[in-house]
């Protein structure tokens, strides 16, 4: 089934941050929840969540408290489906849908998205309030000034590090602002084995992680060949994993080498760990919780050496009406109380980031859980959210193609050059499949 009730035991979905509970603070020209007759009519949103990664914490702080205690006639609806496609198929349709800035155009093909445009004129809605990279990637999708989606919370990267593992091997702590070289350099420090246990110096991450940071895209312009083969960039990540798979130890025995949460909370055997801030908050606040804390901080994301100042590119969580929406008018004024001064201080406070430009608001972030208390928390916004290269439909499986290639490497020890080859051609016969296919 596609369809679940909401409860305060639901799985986690959509963050509908203080949507009555904020009415106060709609923005210019906004109109309230009770325009609708929200009070006196059941209204039921149905809610698809693709890859926003709002947690059940989030939902019932933010959904099910607020909307229940002043509006009880108000319902939800959980889309649980496997792929937006399944979802297509089964002839449900969302009447608000939460994903991230990654996944537009693919919302946008499956008819998941419409055109806000009007919305956003007539209710006065200022996207100058908002990340100017936020608003650039909002308006990349609309060649003729449509706006297909609103933003509602950012995520920016950082790396955290395990100071213990630092003072066991005397090694300086990283430092703000540092480039992959350099944090590469520090990660042979620590890469060793001690008493049977092996310690890993950093992970990087898949290579598509790596590929987006640099805001390079997989093909060429006209989107008939891949550049993995001819394009600097993929060398120099290439190059870059190669000197981590060339490390005394960083290859486990059972030939493992992707690292990362599992090491890093759990085994503490990783003493670096890139990645992004909204995913490790609310394990950071478990662990305190259990008694599980260790010694830890956090600096800035490391930049490629050539792009200086430059963190994890652009990446936040969105909100759009599907076309055949059945609740338009309450799906709007949703989006608008989301963007309220007011529902984004307090989702910021509590652990999920503003996406609001206002720098002293973001160092506010997560103060209700204290987790970041005494912390290195402002250099997370030392490196810049960087720009993103306009996403293409052959994105998803050359990146599985990429880190086929990665895998080569540590695995078999396969060189530089031959692996950004064999990519190509993986990712050169999958291009003609599927223009084959359209014909």
């Amino acid at each position: 089934m596609l369809k679940t009730k909401v409860s305060s035991k639901s799985s986690a979905i959509v963050l509908l941050a203080a949507l009555i509970g904020c009415s106060n603070g709609e923005m210019k020209n906004s109109q309230p929840m009770d325009s609708i007759n929200v009070s006196k009519e059941p209204i039921k949103i149905s809610v698809y969540d693709y890859q926003a990664g709002f947690n059940d914490r989030e939902l019932q702080t933010y959904i099910i408290n607020p909307i229940q205690a002043k509006f009880p006639n108000i319902s939800f609806e959980l889309l649980k489906a496997k792929s937006p496609e399944e979802l297509v198929a089964s002839g449900v349709v969302p009447d608000l849908v939460f994903t991230s800035n990654v996944y537009v155009k693919y919302m946008l093909d499956l008819k998941l998205g419409e055109d806000l445009q009007k919305l956003v004129k007539n209710k006065n809605i200022n996207l100058d309030r908002f990340e100017p990279e936020a608003v650039n990637v909002l308006k990349r999708f609309g060649p003729k000034g449509e706006i297909y989606a609103l933003p509602i919370s950012m995520n920016y990267g950082v790396m955290l590090y395990n100071k213990d593992i630092f003072d066991k091997f005397a090694v300086p702590y990283p430092k703000d602002e540092m480039t992959w070289s350099q944090t590469i350099e520090l990660s042979k420090k620590l890469t060793r084995t001690e008493e049977g246990i092996r310690y890993i110096g950093v992970a990087t991450g898949a290579a598509q992680g790596l590929v987006l940071q640099r805001a390079m895209s997989v093909v060429d312009e006209k989107q008939e060949n891949p550049v993995i083969a001819s394009e600097d960039g993929f060398k120099k990540i290439f190059t870059m994993l190669r000197q981590l798979f060339d490390m005394n130890g960083y290859v486990g025995p059972n030939k493992e080498f992707n690292y990362g949460s599992n090491e890093f909370f759990k085994t503490q055997t990783l003493g670096m760990h890139p990645t992004w801030i909204a995913g490790v908050t609310d394990s950071l606040v478990q662990m305190e919780k259990e008694g599980k804390a260790f010694n830890w901080d956090l600096v800035s994301y490391p930049s490629a050496d050539d792009r200086p100042n430059f963190g994890k590119q652009i990446d936040f969580h969105l909100m759009m009406v599907p076309e055949a929406s059945h609740n338009k008018e309450a799906a709007y004024e949703i989006m608008q109380t989301l963007m309220t001064d007011e529902a984004q201080s307090a989702m910021n406070k509590a652990g999920r980031m503003t996406v609001l430009k206002d720098q002293q608001l973001k160092k506010q972030y997560a103060v209700d859980l204290k987790v970041y208390e005494g912390k290195n928390l402002e250099g997370a916004f030392k490196a810049k959210p960087g720009p993103t290269a306009v996403s293409t439909d052959y994105d998803v499986k050359i990146f599985s193609i990429l880190q086929e290639s990665v895998k080569d490497m540590a695995v078999s020890n396969m060189d530089v050059n031959t692996a950004l080859r064999t990519a190509d051609e993986k990712a050169s016969k999958y291009i003609q499949e599927m223009k084959l296919q359209r014909k």
